[in-house]
């Protein structure tokens, strides 16, 4: 891998390089290529797979052009100095006008590049001579804007080979279908069509929404500020009416998730439309959930050093009365439901509901974006049907959970990252009383049925466990103390 150091580091500093870890600890075997077509001025991309020691290979995309541009660094591709494709003007040209009319570009000897539209090609055809600029993080990490602010280019960066349509694909359509006002318009989407006939999403064509940034940004920066000015007058509390436009924001996005809601339970089709939860299911879910628990016991054992003391005494009382605690919250939440008469609906979900998720255009419009679902799993599983208390719980989390712990943690954090315990506490108590307001004003615009989004809450709970101590353990402490909290262990 020596002769690959340069390019290692390209990778590695890329934002959508989800194989970081790997790289750092030399498990990258070997980077391997198909040929791309980047000659003569058509300005695509390069197919790349990394060989990953005892996992399964990541694909993922390069887009790349000849020749450097002013001030940005370049790898080495054969005999080529090579750019990032995608800070080329031409480049949105360069790929739709070679794609268009469904006419397939051959991206080496067995791969295809194919668009597809989901409407008349008169509004594409008139934008395919457009300039297109790189995006940082406006719409859903959409890659470039296209015109003036007219279309919204979202390309893949890591895809994923597959005989079953990505979710992406299939929700984003359904949801134009239903003619869902909260997601903005969908005009088509580009795929690689692979040699076994498999197909990888590549990039989503969408209307583009001029907007002030998503609600995590927006919210974590509000609501750092109303903290920082409250210590600094020596106030132990705010008031209401230093966060009326942030209650007002959160209103409006319960409003628009009952929106979001009720277009997926008007879905048609055998793998889409609703189905009553049977007693059958309610009994399936209860052992699911009671594997995942047993499962997240043994993560917390192995790893109770590594908590600081304020939360290790309380995991502590957790672990050693587990069983007691865990059947207490199942069995008030689920014998309610087993013995109803009519238990609920399963449907389809957005899977990744969180604030990131959320963009406020400059109109004070709320658009959900991004229906991939969990991208850690597999397409199957985001196909699941769940409770419809699903997606409600996963906002909840973001809201209740880490939006919470990330702006008092980012108060307490000195320059060398060390948290003083003094100032999270004082941050708390600020702050803590706002997203219980914050988490009201969500939740009472929903149909909330109490029962499954507590169960939903348990389970997104666990997940999150699993999920910050495989990628992000230093967030591991944010669902520990909620499932202590949630669990209410003192």
């Amino acid at each position: 891998m020596k002769k690959q150091t340069d390019l290692l580091k390209y990778i590695y500093n890329q934002r959508w390089c989800n194989f970081k870890e790997d790289i750092t600890k030399g498990n990258v075997k070997n980077i391997i290529f198909k040929e791309a077509l980047f000659d003569n001025d058509k300005k695509f991309f390069i197919i790349g797979k990394a060989e990953i020691k005892n996992k399964n290979p990541v694909f993922f995309i390069m887009p790349l052009a000849k020749g450097v541009i002013d001030g940005e660094s370049s790898i080495k591709y054969k005999n080529y100095d090579v750019y990032d494709a995608l800070k080329a003007p031409d480049y949105w040209s360069s790929l739709m006008q070679s794609t268009c009319f469904n006419k397939p570009l051959t991206i080496s000897d067995d791969y295809s590049l194919i668009y597809q539209s989901w409407f008349d090609l008169d509004f594409i055809t008139n934008h395919l001579k457009d300039n297109s600029v790189p995006l940082n993080v406006e719409q859903s990490n959409t890659t470039l804007s296209i015109g003036n602010d007219v279309i919204a280019f979202k390309q893949q960066r890591l895809i994923e080979f597959s005989n079953i349509q990505n979710p992406e694909i299939e929700m984003n359509y359904n949801l134009m279908k239903s003619k869902c006002s909260v997601v903005p318009k969908t005009y088509g989407h580009l795929f690689l069509l692979s040699p076994k006939g498999e197909s990888a999403l590549v990039g989503i064509v969408q209307e583009f929404i001029p907007n002030k940034g998503d609600l995590w940004s927006i919210a974590t920066k509000k609501l750092s500020l109303i903290l920082r000015k409250a210590l600094k007058n020596k106030e132990e509390k705010i008031f209401l009416k230093d966060i009326k436009d942030l209650r007002g924001i959160i209103k409006n996005l319960g409003l628009k998730t009952s929106e979001m809601l009720k277009c997926l339970s008007s879905f048609k089709g055998e793998d889409l439309k609703p189905e009553t939860i049977t007693l059958k299911y309610v009994k399936d879910y209860k052992e699911k959930l009671q594997n995942q628990i047993a499962l997240v016991k043994n993560v917390l054992l192995k790893n109770i050093d590594s908590f600081p003391d304020i939360i290790k005494n309380r995991l502590n009382i957790l672990l050693n009365n587990w069983e007691k605690y865990m059947d207490t919250f199942i069995k008030k939440n689920l014998s309610p439901i087993m013995k109803r008469k009519r238990k609920g609906k399963l449907m389809r979900v957005h899977g990744d509901f969180h604030l990131g998720q959320v963009i406020l255009s400059k109109k004070g419009e709320i658009k959900l974006i991004d229906f991939a679902g969990e991208p850690n799993v597999s397409f199957e599983k985001r196909r699941e049907k769940h409770p419809s208390q699903y997606d409600i719980a996963g906002m909840y989390r973001s809201i209740n959970g880490y939006l919470e712990a990330s702006v008092i943690k980012k108060y307490a954090r000195n320059d060398k990252g060390e948290l003083n315990i003094q100032k999270l506490a004082s941050a708390y108590q600020i702050i803590h009383p706002i997203i219980e307001k914050l988490t009201e004003d969500f939740l009472s615009q929903q149909n909330i049925d109490k029962e499954w989004l507590n169960l939903e809450i348990l389970r997104r709970n666990l997940y999150e466990i699993d999920y910050e101590l495989a990628y992000r353990p230093k967030m591991l402490s944010v669902p520990v103390l909620n499932l202590l909290n949630l669990l209410n262990v003192n």
